[in-house]
């Protein structure tokens, strides 16, 4: 009952609700289907242009509309029993985080796309906007000829044009030349890297500068000038650049030829002469030409004439005027074995800025090739037992001299003639011959010939020959010395390509020893130190001497200098010493030795030591020895030679000289 009664109030409700006039509005009821429908199986993201439209939110209606809109038609467990089914083309399910992940995926492409936009925007811009630099519309060129000659000015014209809309600023021009090539008008001035200044190039504008220099080089030598611009643009620091097509040119002559003459074929030891001539091609007088010579091994660089401006092998040719020569004479002696081959190569051209004795650029180059022969004349000269060296000599003393020439060839060698030299400082007595030469004391030269020895006319293979002179140095203040350099030429009549002259030489010296005079001296009581003792001398009393050891030297400086001597048993060692060098005493062997060391020539030394003598009973009447034979030794250093000298034993007996009487040296009782 209490179901029926529920009923009851419930309708009795809604008549209350809907009494306000509005009529109840009909009840449709709906059959349950049991129709099938199709359930999505997978997460697939539902087809959006299927999708029904959401239907619009009714708008919030009046109270009476509620009620009326709001009241069932149908029993209230008639309306839950029945459920709301979807629309059939409404997903299943949907996947809300992927949508956004989408849509940000879509703004990050929406601002890269622009970013490349805008850079290729502002690239085109940069790069043909009005306002913009291109290297393409910048033309640089460098004009001049193809071949010119060496030593000759070269013109050059460098052609620039801008052609952008703007100009370009700080724009310098920069040259780069071969080397040696020197500056025009302005002497001995090298270039190499030239940077001209051109300020500002206008827009539209045109630049042309014209360029001259001194080029140099060897004959068909091809050479380069490379021409290059550096700029700037307003707005930016950066410096741009850009480069011309380089100039390329040939060198159609030398300004100077170099020709090197030379015998063809030489004796090992044989003194040789090489002349080299420099002729000048250019119009113009040229200046500081640099000529150099590469020495092969076994050539020994003498003397030249004129002297080199650097080392042994260049020299510096400062003016040569137009269509004239210059010559460079060397002389050397060449030192190898037979059928040998050498060759001296040379080379012209033009000094360094910095560095004067290297070539900068090279005009050209000469060569001079000889072969080495069997030694085709011996020539020696002997000096007592020295050959072809120095002969050391006493003062006073004479020095006899030889000349002996040996024919080596199977050629019979004629018209022989021999010529000694001779130089130094020390030149006085001298006597020629056999056989008789002339000595010409103008020149200070012996010759002898066919006209004063006619055994020089001829000289058959294997033979040999002799001339002599003998001569007596002259003993002056410092080094005296006499050279002697002799010369031998023949005439031979053989095969082409080999000199009908023939030469040989050799050379030696004389030179005078130093002469060191050594001496010794006793006092009492007037030297440097305070002597005491009776005088003459007492058996068994003390006496004290002071000795005094001296030495003058010679014409030569000597090293090594050294004294020395022995004190008798008697005598004792003071311990007191003065003067040069150094004196020591060595007790065990009683020997006194003064180390002098070094003495110029024609200078003096002397040292004092004080000893005392204590005489026994057996020598009163006589007068004791204080200091035995003294020795001196030393080294010539000019000579090279060992030099001794000595001075005899010094007594108690004093010089008269000092003041003292007759045999103030014997020994009293």
């Amino acid at each position: 009952m209490s179901g029926i009664k529920d009923n009851d109030n419930i309708d009795n409700l809604r008549k209350r609700l809907y009494e306000r006039g509005n009529p109840v509005p009909q009840r449709h009821n709906h059959e349950l289907q049991d129709s099938p429908k199709e359930v999505p199986t997978s997460w697939s993201r539902p087809n959006v242009k299927s999708t029904p439209a959401v239907p619009a939110q009714p708008q919030p209606a009046t109270q009476s509309q509620a009620r009326t809109e709001s009241a069932p038609s149908e029993p209230l467990q008639t309306r839950q029993a029945v459920p709301q089914q979807p629309p059939e083309s409404t997903p299943a399910f949907t996947m809300p985080t992927k949508k956004k992940s989408r849509y940000r995926i879509k703004i990050i492409i929406a601002g890269m796309l622009f970013f490349v936009a805008a850079l290729m925007v502002s690239s085109f811009i940069m790069l043909f906007g009005n306002n913009t630099i291109s290297g393409e519309n910048i033309s640089l060129a460098v004009t001049g000829p193809f071949t010119i000659g060496g030593g000759e000015v070269l013109p050059l014209q460098v052609a620039i044009s801008n052609d952008n809309s703007v100009p370009i600023q700080s724009a310098t021009l920069i040259v780069e030349y071969p080397a040696g090539t020197l500056a025009n008008g302005e002497e001995n001035r090298q270039l190499f890297n030239e940077r001209l200044p051109l300020d500002v190039i206008a827009a539209g504008e045109s630049v042309n500068v014209p360029l001259r220099a001194v080029v140099f080089g060897e004959e068909n030598q091809e050479k380069t000038v490379n021409v290059s611009i550096e700029y700037r643009v307003e707005g930016s620091n950066a410096r741009f650049f850009k480069e011309a097509e380089p100039l390329r040119f040939k060198i159609s002559s030398s300004p100077v030829s170099i020709r090197a003459d030379a015998l063809q074929q030489i004796s090992s030891g044989q003194s040789t002469d090489v002349t080299v001539t420099i002729t000048s091609n250019a119009p113009t007088t040229l200046s500081d030409v640099l000529v150099q010579a590469e020495y092969p091994i076994g050539f020994d660089f003498e003397s030249s004439q004129p002297r080199p401006f650097s080392g042994e092998n260049t020299w510096l040719i400062e003016d040569l005027e137009p269509e004239t020569s210059q010559t460079v004479v060397i002389s050397g002696v060449v030192i190898g074995k037979e059928t040998d081959e050498y060759a001296i190569n040379f080379t012209v051209g033009v000094p360094g800025e910095r560095e004067r004795d290297r070539m900068a650029s090279m005009f050209g180059a000469a060569q001079t090739e000889f072969e080495i022969e069997q030694p085709f004349l011996n020539v020696s000269l002997a000096m007592g037992n020295v050959v072809n060296d120095t002969k050391v000599v006493e003062p006073g003393q004479k020095a006899y001299s030889s000349v002996e020439i040996t024919n080596t060839l199977d050629d019979t060698i004629y018209d022989i003639v021999v010529t000694a030299a001779l130089g130094g400082n020390a030149i006085a007595d001298l006597e020629v011959g056999p056989p008789n030469g002339f000595y010409d004391s103008n020149t200070d030269t012996i010759t002898w010939d066919v006209s004063n020895s006619p055994n020089l006319q001829e000289l058959e293979p294997g033979d040999s020959l002799r001339v002599a002179f003998s001569l007596e140095p002259e003993t002056i203040a410092q080094t005296p010395e006499v050279t002697i350099d002799v010369n031998v030429e023949a005439r031979r009549v053989r095969e082409s390509q080999a000199a009908e002259t023939l030469i040989g030489t050799a050379s030696g010296a004389v030179r005078v020893v130093s002469s060191p005079d050594m001496s010794s001296t006793v006092t009492h009581g007037s030297g440097p130190f305070s002597d005491d003792g009776p005088l003459p001398p007492r058996a068994e009393e003390a006496t004290d001497y002071t000795l005094t050891l001296m030495v003058e030297n010679g014409s030569n400086d000597i090293a090594n200098a050294v004294t020395t001597a022995v004190l008798p048993t008697y005598v004792t060692w003071n311990d007191e010493t003065v003067g040069d060098g150094i004196v020591s005493y060595n007790s065990v062997t009683r020997r006194v030795t003064w180390s002098l060391g070094k003495l110029d020539a024609n200078q003096n030394a002397s040292a004092s030591f004080q000893v005392t003598a204590r005489p026994s009973q057996t020598q009163i009447g006589q007068t004791p020895v204080l200091l035995d034979e003294q020795q001196f030794t030393a080294e010539d250093t000019f000579t090279e030679t060992t030099i001794r000298d000595t001075y005899p034993a010094r007594t108690t007996e004093m010089s008269l000289e000092t003041g003292f009487e007759k045999e103030n040296g014997r020994v009293m009782e």
